[in-house]
């Protein structure tokens, strides 16, 4: 399926979710809706906020989180907690599937797919517990990081040794 044609059925779901909700179709939550979209992976409400100015697309702070919010409550996006870059972070629905590989340093997040380890993770439940979603975030220290820090730590004993 075409990324255009699934971007299409979310706005779909929604704007039936809007007007099943009784909540105003107002052109600031398109709007975040299609910014939030356009991010390959998971995202900070600042980074929304930077794209939606830089498209001229005036909207507050606060509009941005509150919108993200109610795409939670849509089911179309959720949240984690990315220690690396101590903030929140917001990802598709979709991604939850994947294992979010943290950055302590740089806060970087890839996604990685283990789909055995994926199907595990979602068949466990849970009694008297009605499960949202599930993300598995593995926090440790990228390859970039890693070799960086190495670098210094080379320098410091070579200007020690001195």
């Amino acid at each position: 399926m075409s990324e255009s044609i699934h971007n299409s059925g979310i706005i779909k779901n929604f704007t039936t979710f809007l007007e099943k909700g009784c909540y105003r179709k107002t052109p600031e939550r398109f709007a975040v809706l299609n910014a939030a979209l356009a991010f390959s992976g998971p995202f900070t409400a600042d980074n929304l906020c930077q794209v939606l100015n830089s498209d001229a697309f005036r909207v507050s702070k606060s509009s941005v989180y509150s919108n993200l919010e109610l795409l939670i409550k849509a089911g179309v996006f959720c949240r984690f907690f990315n220690e690396g870059l101590n903030q929140l972070q917001y990802t598709r629905k979709s991604d939850v599937r994947f294992i979010h590989l943290v950055c302590l340093h740089c806060g970087k997040v890839k996604l990685a797919k283990d789909i055995a380890l994926a199907e595990e993770l979602h068949a466990k439940r849970y009694t008297a517990f009605s499960e949202q979603y599930r993300i598995l975030c593995v926090n440790g220290v990228c390859n970039s990081c890693a070799r960086n820090m190495k670098k210094k730590t080379k320098k410091l004993n070579n200007k020690n040794q001195l």
